[in-house]
């Protein structure tokens, strides 16, 4: 089964092996998820392939078999992405004037024309360019774990 969403919140994450607990909110609901999660934070979009599973003391959760990350469908979507604390001195105040000011665009600004950040109350050019390359090497990043987690995947069923 495959569901997508946004981490709401995380409840336990461990430090060494990633296993994680968190609310994941659906289109449809809002569910606890379990399963091993590296380099994921509050905000992420994610596809999950897994299954329902009923535990004795937590009730309904669904356990995680794979992962990827994906681009935040909406804004606010995005928003909560940018306000999660991924990047260095972006909050919730300053996702909320990059995503208002930039709408559908914002993405395509970090990737770009990072100077236009600049234009938003609180960011100076120097700092404009450094949030962009942090969204973006956070990205990169995102792309490589989740092509290995689908190599893993594909290893592990042979």
């Amino acid at each position: 089964m495959e569901i997508k969403g946004q981490i709401s919140e995380i409840i336990y994450q461990n430090e060494v092996n990633s296993y994680t607990i968190a609310e994941f909110e659906t289109e449809e609901e809002l569910t606890t998820i379990v399963g091993y999660l590296p380099f994921i934070s509050k905000g992420d979009s994610l596809k999950l392939v897994g299954g329902f599973i009923n535990h004795p003391d937590y009730g309904r959760q669904f356990k995680i078999q794979t992962f990827e990350k994906i681009m935040p469908q909406t804004l606010e979507a995005l928003e909560k992405y940018l306000a999660g604390g991924i990047i260095k001195g972006v909050g919730p105040a300053i996702a909320k004037r990059i995503v208002d000011n930039f709408k559908e665009e914002t993405i395509s600004i970090f990737k770009f024309e990072p100077y236009k950040l600049a234009n938003i109350k609180g960011i100076s050019k120097e700092r404009a360019i450094e949030i962009a390359d942090e969204f973006n090497e956070k990205w990169e990043l995102w792309q490589i774990v989740g092509f290995l987690e689908r190599f893993r995947n594909c290893q592990s069923k042979q």
